[in-house]
């Protein structure tokens, strides 16, 4: 039975604004007045957390397995369509909107349906149960040399019933991860105005789906006493000519030790005995390291990985046991006869 123990979470925080003069040249770029509130004043970054745990009883395949769920098989939000109205910023129409595509979004995701038809959504046929709604609408002052425009300008509108939704439970609010993303900068009087659609996806489709920047596993190291050729511990130590050891005291008998006339040490074996370990990898015990985006906490992340999984293994034995046993080749000629 696979075990799952040692979780430690550790949450990351925003960095925190500088409250000190700004220098030359952030007097001539003012655009941190148009900052957006609760762009980075040292609070926790919503569900951007770190998390290790270890597995028992698992195989490497096993635990590559739960790596590539975690990466490209949980769903969350990410904006895949964009209109652009107006824009005068430096940022040309095409770059734009893959910027906004890659700004972490969170939404209520389980209660959200995929979209199955690409052509059946659009910025005319909005379906409240597939799609979120943002807008964006920044017009640079004329007295401001340049205005920055970040990712929490994009602003949620509420499609039917979705506020009721969002307003259900923590999980399901809808909210930009990371407010302080630069999109574009706009000169004076200049502006910049769009639509975007968000929709739920999975990593196997585009990168933008993935919840996870980091997910990686290592497999724990095992270490035992050196054994005697019968299988026994040996208690007085093992000769320096043993392979596949490692000796606490080599760096000082390599010192020490005689050199050829080539100037390599001696491979002559050595009489005295030490104390030895042998290090190798324990193959059935692996420690996950998860760093969610912020969509989702990773712990999130992973519980949804073990229910794909489960799903999975379910609709597998579902195939098997409607399946009819077919016997092929020397089996079915030996069964016939």
């Amino acid at each position: 039975m696979v075990k799952v123990y040692n979780l430690q979470r550790r949450t990351e925080t925003l960095p925190t604004v500088r409250r000190t003069a700004p220098n030359a040249e952030e007097l001539e770029d003012q655009s941190h007045l148009s900052r957006p509130a609760g762009a980075g004043d040292g609070e926790p970054t919503r569900r951007v957390e770190t998390i290790t745990f270890d597995m028992d009883n698992v195989s490497p395949p096993v635990a590559n397995m739960f790596r590539r769920l975690m990466l490209t098989e949980v769903p969350v939000f990410a904006f895949d369509r964009i209109l652009i109205e107006h824009n005068d910023g430096v940022v040309p129409d095409e770059l734009l909107a893959h910027r906004i595509g890659l700004v972490p979004l969170a939404g209520p995701v389980s209660s959200m349906q995929y979209i199955t038809d690409s052509a059946s959504v659009g910025f005319d046929n909005l379906d409240p149960e597939r799609v979120l709604l943002f807008e964006l609408d920044v017009t640079a002052k004329r007295d401001v040399p340049t205005t920055s425009v970040y990712s929490g300008h994009l602003k949620w509108q509420p499609i039917a019933k979705q506020e009721e939704l969002a307003a259900r439970s923590e999980d399901d609010r809808v909210f930009l991860v990371h407010p302080d993303i630069v999109l574009t900068r706009l000169g004076p009087g200049q502006r910049l105005k769009l639509r975007a659609i968000a929709i739920k996806g999975i990593g196997a489709v585009h990168a933008k789906w993935t919840p996870v920047a980091a997910c990686f596993y290592e497999m724990k190291q095992a270490k035992a006493g050196a054994e005697d050729s019968d299988g026994r511990a040996s208690g007085r130590g093992r000769s320096r000519s043993g392979r596949g050891r490692v000796d606490a005291n080599e760096e000082e008998s390599n010192a020490t030790r005689p050199r050829s006339a080539s100037g390599n040490h001696s491979h002559e074996p050595h009489r005295e005995t030490v104390n030895e370990v042998i290090a190798k990898r324990d193959t059935s015990s692996v420690r996950f390291t998860v760093e969610s985006i912020g969509q989702l906490y990773a712990v999130d992340v992973f519980r949804q990985a073990l229910i794909l999984f489960a799903e999975r293994i379910r609709d597998l034995a579902v195939r098997i046991r409607s399946t009819e046993p077919r016997m092929t080749g020397a089996a079915a000629t030996a069964f016939t006869e």
